[in-house]
């Protein structure tokens, strides 16, 4: 791919498509956990770590799906 020239290309789309598809996943998560913004503002230290640990289980679930095929 390299030597073709369309090694960035493809790693632009994967990108993409990686990007896309955990905000995707982080959406569902919030919603399955009961996450809103209120609690933004009211307990910012569980939203926060809440948070976190959504985006890392989102990006696991990429790894596995785009990254480690």
């Amino acid at each position: 791919m390299l030597m073709d020239g369309i090694l960035n290309t493809h790693l632009k789309e994967i990108q993409k498509t990686a990007d896309k598809r955990i905000q995707q996943i982080i959406s569902e998560l919030k919603v399955k956990s009961d996450l809103t913004e209120d609690m933004k503002n009211t307990n910012i230290l569980y939203w926060v770590g809440t948070m976190n640990a959504i985006k890392n289980q989102a990006e696991e679930v990429i790894y596995k799906e785009l990254i480690y095929v």
